[in-house]
């Protein structure tokens, strides 16, 4: 509809859903400005004015959501369809109250969208609510994370363990979750400063080396626990990667021009750090 010159387009009323396709076009622009801000949330990292536009795009498609919703109420829409709806709207203003950091708006948002997709998963075949399942597990981490910025400490565990099954998250979360856990990590290797090795005590002064011992158990767990190959693989890569620079610091301590008593606990601190990959890399590490 319009003119020559400008384009308008019909509203899709209630009078119109004697076809369901008209839902699907609420539903493609409610789709299009969230797939539009997630595109923007990978730009933002290195365009921190994009996150302006990020937060318009999810707010309009939570617009976009909650026409859908009310479209939904009418007696033309079967019951299913209705609750599949206010789902996603809770889900969608879960997200723009998440980035926000509204935590107490979004983790309610949340528990009702996980609270729906529970109960359409108890109302179908096992076939049927494997989709439903799947969206509880994915919304989950949303919800630890808020509860943590809350005030529970105890999320942060699970969070961790979330982390670790998957091999990482996706999405708003992801950055936000490594980022809460590094610096969580930091924290305890803050009062971390000796470990103990083949009977010996070695201090341990640099935090590098610290975050990394602490991670160390964590990352060990993952790996045998992964559910996929990919996901080992994934989790492999990071851990080397993060020994790899642990060593690196280490080294550059150890450097000719350091000499004295300070610098001799220093190479039993590599050898330690070395020795903690022998299980998964099956080499003996050079002492």
């Amino acid at each position: 509809m319009g003119n020559r010159h400008k384009f308008t387009g019909k509203k899709v009323t209630e009078e119109l859903l004697t076809d369901n396709r008209y839902l699907l076009l609420v539903l493609m622009d409610a789709e299009r400005a969230w797939s539009y801000a997630m595109q923007l949330k990978q730009e933002a990292n290195t365009e921190p004015r994009k996150r302006f536009h990020l937060l318009s795009r999810l707010r309009k498609a939570v617009k976009h959501a909650e026409e859908l919703e009310r479209l939904c109420e009418s007696n033309r829409v079967d019951a299913k369809t209705k609750l599949e709806a206010q789902a996603y709207t809770a889900y969608l203003s879960g997200m723009l109250r998440f980035e926000h950091q509204e935590w107490k708006a979004a983790i309610e948002a949340f528990n009702k969208c996980k609270t729906i997709y529970e109960k359409l998963a108890s109302a179908f075949t096992e076939e049927q609510a494997v989709l439903y399942n799947q969206r509880v597990e994915e919304i989950s981490p949303n919800i630890r994370y808020c509860a943590y910025n809350i005030g529970d400490q105890s999320a942060i565990n699970e969070l961790m363990q979330m982390r670790l099954r998957s091999g990482g998250t996706e999405g708003l979360l992801a950055e936000k979750l490594e980022a809460l856990i590094t610096q969580t990590r930091a924290k305890q290797a803050a009062t971390m400063s000796e470990v103990e090795w083949r009977g010996r005590t070695v201090p341990v002064k640099i935090d590098k080396v610290r975050i990394f011992l602490l991670g160390l158990a964590d990352n060990e767990a993952a790996i045998v626990q992964a559910e996929s190959e990919e996901t080992k693989e994934r989790l492999f890569e990071s851990m080397l990667s993060e020994c790899r620079d642990a060593i690196q610091v280490v080294r550059e301590e150890l450097k000719p021009d350091q000499v004295g008593p300070s610098a001799k606990p220093w190479p039993l601190l590599w050898a330690g750090v070395q020795v903690s990959l022998c299980p998964l890399l099956r080499w003996t590490p050079v002492l």
